[in-house]
């Protein structure tokens, strides 16, 4: 006799269900609503399929029990993806490798955290969230769950920091982002006003408030 289902099991199906019945206005305010958190987390919920890059057999010296690679991380010599015209061991790749910014403005955590996103380093997302924060979540599990399949749902284009005022209270920095989901050919510009805290010396990402556009070129 075959097991009950799990519960797990029954959400998904139950949301597969809802999203085979959607209409196109009901699938374009989902889609916004994902978008929204680009920057600060990914909302909650299933029905993506996360990305898992595993080293093909008998390559890359793998040992048994070592943890697979879930990253998109360039080579240190190719260019950022956050578009500073620097290389990737130039700019992101230390705030990433060390999971903080102690950069002296927070426009660098904004940079960081927009590669984190285009390179699937949930890790580094949830390390550079205030905890007392609106955008924090206890649930870590859930949380990096989220994060990976708003990673994966999503082709990040470009960033572009507009405004950056370090010494206000809170301090603030406004960007755009620009965006597709995959399998779409339609951009959107996320514009969002950050808020970040410095604690020992290191910055924080605790809020933002975010519009859409249509990119610029």
């Amino acid at each position: 006799m075959a097991e009950a289902a799990s519960e797990e099991d029954v959400v998904a199906q139950r949301r597969k269900e809802l999203l085979a019945n959607e209409t196109p206005e009901q699938r374009k305010k989902r889609e916004v609503a994902m978008a929204k958190r680009m920057v600060g987390r990914a909302p909650r919920g299933g029905g993506f399929r996360s990305e898992q890059k595993v080293a093909a057999r008998g390559k890359g010296f793998a040992k048994k029990g070592s943890r697979l690679k879930y990253d998109r991380l360039p080579k240190p010599g190719d260019n950022c993806g956050c578009g500073s015209d620097l290389s990737y061991s130039q700019c992101c790749s230390t705030y990433h490798s060390s999971l903080s910014c102690d950069a002296p403005n927070p426009s660098a955590l904004v940079r960081a955290r927009y590669t984190a996103f285009r390179y699937r380093l949930p890790d580094f997302l949830m390390a550079t969230t205030d905890p007392e924060g609106d955008e924090f979540q206890a649930d870590a599990s859930a949380w990096k769950k989220d994060l990976l399949q708003f990673c994966d749902t999503m082709e990040f284009q470009g960033l572009t920091v507009e405004t950056e005022e370090a010494d206000a209270e809170p301090p603030t920095v406004e960007f755009r982002a620009t965006f597709a989901q995959k399998g779409t050919l339609k951009l959107v510009d996320a514009c969002e006003k950050s808020e970040f805290i410095r604690r020992e010396g290191k910055w924080l990402y605790t809020r933002g408030k975010v519009t859409y556009d249509t990119p610029r070129s």
